[in-house]
């Protein structure tokens, strides 16, 4: 048996019903590059279920999924992902592998940034376009085919969410003052310095935090290195109600 489940934003999260699930379990994995996950919600975790989760990469996931789902043919096998466990569709590549070895599975489902960061934004969800996500770049890698859906959702009237790229090794996103400069520089023409943004840091934990300014002024917002997770939304035309919503987070009046 494989259950795959939902870690959600913050410790604390951990579904009611998966602490029985995780305490029959056999073996529990997680994952922590599409996402952060604290020692401290780990150690909770290891607490509750009276076993010791062991941390797995994207590897294992997506080249060596194969060998990952075999485990739960004779195993009770436990997986945890940050937010909810399908939101990322890298985790469908499980479900499909599951079905061709015969394995059962099932899903808890818990709290997501998709759905976070876009109710706490005030903007209304059913106007939002596709996400896109600011990549880490380097001198031999400077994407920016992400610009595209923020132009097409601007172009649609749509809003974006987009995220900031997740460093696998220490497990959190990169910071306003490194994908700013990185949106800035390939969005030429569609957004600048003054285009105005809703920046959200850490949602859902206690230490989250909500601007609504400038570009050039939410760059230096995460200079602390303190942050965690981070991302954007990059409003299209807005709604009375949305604009009222929106502009209770901004800078100028905090």
């Amino acid at each position: 048996m494989l259950y795959l489940i939902g870690l959600g934003l913050d410790s604390g999260d951990l579904p009611i019903k998966a602490v029985e699930l995780l305490r029959k379990a056999d073996s529990i994995l997680y994952e922590g590059y599409t996402a952060s996950i604290t020692q401290e919600y780990i150690n909770e975790i290891a607490v509750l279920a009276g076993k010791e989760p062991k941390k797995i990469s994207r590897t294992d996931l997506e080249d060596h999924v194969k060998s990952t789902v075999s485990m739960a043919k004779e195993d009770t096998i436990a997986i945890l992902f940050p937010g909810d466990p399908l939101v990322a569709t890298t985790h469908h590549i499980i479900i499909e592998e599951a079905k061709s070895q015969e394995v059962k599975v099932s899903i808890i489902h818990a709290s997501s940034i998709f759905t976070a960061a876009i109710g706490e934004s005030g903007l209304d969800i059913y106007k939002f376009g596709p996400t896109a996500t600011i990549p880490r770049v380097s001198e031999k890698y400077k994407p920016t085919s992400f610009v595209n859906v923020i132009k097409k959702n601007l172009e649609n009237k749509q809003h974006t969410l987009v995220l900031f790229d997740v460093t696998e090794e220490k497990g959190v996103s990169i910071g306003a003052s490194e994908a700013i400069p990185t949106l800035l520089e390939a969005g030429k023409g569609t957004v600048s310095r003054d285009t105005k943004a809703v920046f959200m840091a850490d949602i859902g934990r206690k230490e989250e935090r909500i601007a609504y300014a400038p570009l050039k002024e939410i760059a230096e917002l995460s200079k602390n290195g303190k942050i965690r997770s981070a991302c954007l939304v990059i409003p299209s035309e807005m709604s009375f109600a949305e604009k009222r919503a929106v502009e209770s987070h901004s800078t100028s009046s905090t």
